[in-house]
């Protein structure tokens, strides 16, 4: 048998004790008793080989024996108490290996603080119940658990995934996302936004806009709402995560040099068949207007929807005459007073990419300032990539800036992380609370 002290505190565990006999002395419940030959050497050590080393054995009742079965059982994401001890320095977090970035940081920022996609790991009916076990019990658990996945775990999933270029090849999150909840697991999809009378499904949405040299620095809410005028777009229901990509293709062009990570995003306007509000008088609207967005006599950035008597008014002035302006459905005789109910939607993590490195920056509780910094091959050592988990309260207050200011903010004035977000934003990841208590 060997004596184990854990980094973590284990139910079953003790404080050093086996059989009220005391072998060594450690924390309370950071003690495990275990077979020698289920040990290995700690990952996080470098550890090449473990010494043969003789002991007597001892008959160890069955609940002191730790193996892969307690991974089973449902863990909880990561309480925002047990992060410093459990979560932050080298060697923690997923382990990368062989261009596995897209997949470890969105891994790490789906799963390991946020519940809000807990269900495909349980949902039933998937194509491959064996990747959803790997994925559930070889990663994700052992994640919200330990704090650590070594890199083999996750080659098991990538050799699972249908192709062969998911276990060397470099790859982006929507890629990894889509074939994982679509072609796999065969859950529903994500969002479901009516373009007409269609409806389109998907798991990510890809922000598609014109370039306006106008707009310096734009918020996600900003180019959200524009790309969505633009095409013709309305969420059919309220998504309970939504996965924003940025404008921007392939590993260099980037429509903007910066963009800010909307703390909130604020989709009650991007609804189909929601009460909307006149962006004039406040009462129930029935109209939109693209072009009007782009006035600049009027308000920036809302989208611009009035109620009939202000749509009227509004263009019969001599520059909006020609507008294409929309009538929309809207409840009738409702009486609601203002302010009306809005649906909003909270941002928990930014992927990041600066050449065709993946990072993520991840919210890990509710406190402004609860922010980490996750990069899964943050340095090497031989031929092991070392992860990294660096907590970054800083990032709370730089997502505070408003967008004007930060126009004319240098960044090396600030520090590293400020540029990686602000700079190299990719996707950017919203739930919904009241939506996940739904789906």
């Amino acid at each position: 048998m060997a004596g184990i002290e854990l980094d973590y505190e284990q139910k079953t565990g003790s404080g050093g004790t086996f059989e009220k006999r005391q072998y060594f002395v450690c924390e309370k419940n950071k003690a495990l008793f275990i077979q020698l030959g289920d040990c290995k050497p700690d990952a996080r050590f470098l550890t090449r080989e473990l010494k043969n080393v003789r002991t007597t054995p001892i008959n160890a009742p069955e609940k002191m024996i730790a193996d892969d079965h307690t991974m089973e059982l449902d863990v909880p994401p990561v309480h925002e108490d047990e992060v410093q001890q459990l979560m932050a320095g080298r060697m923690k977090g997923i382990q990368g290996h062989y261009n596995s970035c897209y997949l470890d940081s969105t891994i790490f920022s789906l799963f390991t603080f946020s519940s809000v996609l807990d269900g495909i790991l349980h949902k039933p009916g998937g194509h491959d119940e064996k990747i959803q076990q790997i994925l559930r019990e070889d990663i994700v658990n052992p994640l919200r658990t330990t704090g650590f996945v070594n890199a083999e775990k996750v080659m098991k999933l990538r050799k699972l995934l249908g192709c062969d270029t998911f276990v060397s090849a470099e790859k982006d999150p929507e890629e990894f996302i889509n074939v994982l909840l679509h072609e796999v697991l065969a859950v529903d999809p994500l969002l479901k936004i009516r373009s007409g009378e269609k409806i389109q499904e998907s798991n990510c949405y890809q922000i598609i806009l014109d370039k306006d040299d106008t707009v310096k620095v734009p918020t996600v809410q900003f180019l959200l709402e524009r790309s969505f005028l633009s095409c013709d777009l309305k969420f059919e229901e309220i998504p309970s995560c939504l996965l924003v990509q940025m404008p921007r293709f392939g590993k260099q062009f980037k429509m903007f040099t910066e963009i800010m990570p909307s703390l909130e995003l604020d989709i009650t306007d991007l609804l189909n068949n929601s009460l909307r509000q006149c962006f004039i008088c406040g009462v129930v609207a029935e109209y939109e207007c693209a072009q009007c967005l782009l006035d600049p006599m009027l308000s920036p950035g809302a989208i611009k929807q009035y109620c009939d008597t202000c749509n009227s008014q509004v263009h019969s002035h001599k520059g909006r005459k020609d507008h294409q302006f929309r009538k929309f459905p809207s409840p009738i005789n409702v009486c609601v007073k203002a302010p009306f109910p809005r649906h909003k939607m909270e941002l928990f993590a930014v992927l990041c990419i600066e050449t065709s490195h993946y990072v993520s920056f991840v919210k890990y509780g509710a406190s402004k300032n609860s922010w980490l910094f996750f990069d899964s091959m943050a340095d090497r050592i031989d031929e092991e990539n070392i992860p990294e988990i660096t907590v970054c309260p800083q990032i709370g207050d730089y997502l505070m800036i408003s967008e004007e200011m930060l126009a004319y903010t240098n960044l090396k004035q600030l520090d590293g992380f400020a540029k990686r977000l602000f700079c190299d934003a990719y996707m950017c990841m919203y739930w919904s609370p009241r939506m996940c208590l739904y789906k």
